[in-house]
């Protein structure tokens, strides 16, 4: 017998969506951009645009833990979403089936 997290991350008869797939991919991507927007930080002229800055300016968004963390942080959120609106969508999908 399969648990119910085992049906919503293999996708039945081909519906639904694939859960690791999506969290690989989101996740790459989220912290792929995260990177990209902090070392916008070291572009003459872009550090005082820079989005992160504008939300914390107490912060330093050029020191490496900062960088690190804001990465890792994005990269969780990515799984975050691809387990919680994969599930979902697997779930709702199985019962129109």
């Amino acid at each position: 017998m399969s648990t119910t997290l085992e049906r919503a991350a293999a996708p039945a008869q081909g519906r639904g969506v694939a859960i690791v797939p999506l969290g690989l991919s989101l996740s790459i991507f989220l912290a792929g951009n995260f990177l990209l927007c902090a070392l916008g930080g070291f572009v003459p002229g872009l550090e005082n645009l820079h989005f992160l800055s504008a939300l914390y300016p107490q912060l330093d968004w050029t020191s490496p833990p900062l960088i690190v963390a804001g990465a890792a942080w994005a990269f969780a959120c990515g799984w975050y979403v691809a387990i919680v609106w994969g599930w979902l969508y697997n779930a709702f999908s199985a019962r129109r089936a």
